[in-house]
């Protein structure tokens, strides 16, 4: 009797799970067609696919609605998880590529410091000593540095709410435990106005790179730039926190 009613429990669990993976298979491809949008194009999507829809499994088979977490919620962070750890075990990055984004880092460290402010990206590439046309070109090949974004920067801190949506759409800046996490808040309130919205629109609504540059009548590849230049900033920033 004990084993039937093992077995019984088992086969509900199961049914329960394929259930939830069923209804959840368009999130997976939401999370990360939203994580490749900034990555170039220099990945192979079908493998990042794969990856979400292991943590897709392993959030269904893990997760208790005696806990009152929403599924949906409970799986995004298992499937965005899995994706990064995925991203993690790549290098597709050449030596130049991290090159540029070390010496952009360097720049805005050095400005930040000089100027008292975020500086402009003219006086960026005038710290760097090139044209603008060639910082934006050196932006676009420094994905290595984008590459996990707020997620890598908040890495070891997962609990942490860094940005939430005001009535009014606009976005605030907060912090729930942890001194990085509050590091990074104080951060992202330096970051040029357009910037931060960029951050909002992505990490808030969710919006890919496309969907953005719909949004503020910009380029997809301008938005991804303007993406990879905020993430460097915010790098420096910490880098800077680290320090001290």
């Amino acid at each position: 009797m004990q084993q039937k009613g093992l077995d019984a429990y088992r086969q509900q669990a199961g049914n329960q799970r394929d259930v939830l993976v069923k209804q959840h298979l368009s999130l997976v491809k939401k999370i990360v067609l939203h994580l490749a949008s900034s990555l170039g194009s220099n990945i192979s999507r079908d493998d990042l696919l794969q990856a979400g829809m292991m943590g897709l499994l392993d959030a269904a088979s893990r997760y208790d609605p005696g806990r009152k977490v929403p599924f949906e919620q409970f799986a995004k962070t298992r499937i965005r998880g899995a994706v990064i750890d995925e991203l993690r075990q790549w290098d597709w990055r050449s030596r130049t590529d991290r090159e540029h984004g070390q010496k952009i880092r360097k720049a805005i460290q050095a400005l930040n410091t000089k100027l008292g402010r975020a500086p402009a990206e003219s006086e960026i590439a005038e710290e760097l000593g090139v044209s603008l046309e060639r910082y934006h070109r050196m932006l676009q090949s420094s994905n290595s540095d984008n590459l996990l974004s707020l997620d890598g920067l908040m890495q070891g801190e997962a609990d942490s709410k860094i940005i939430e949506v005001n009535q009014d759409d606009s976005i605030e800046v907060v912090a729930m435990g942890g001194e990085r996490s509050r590091a990074l808040a104080n951060a992202l309130k330096e970051l040029p106005e357009r910037e931060q919205h960029l951050m909002n629109l992505y990490y808030v609504h969710e919006l890919n790179m496309k969907e953005i540059g719909e949004a503020l009548d910009l380029t997809e590849a301008r938005i991804c730039q303007l993406h990879r230049q905020a993430v460097l900033r915010l790098r420096s920033l910490l880098e800077e926190w680290n320090r001290e």
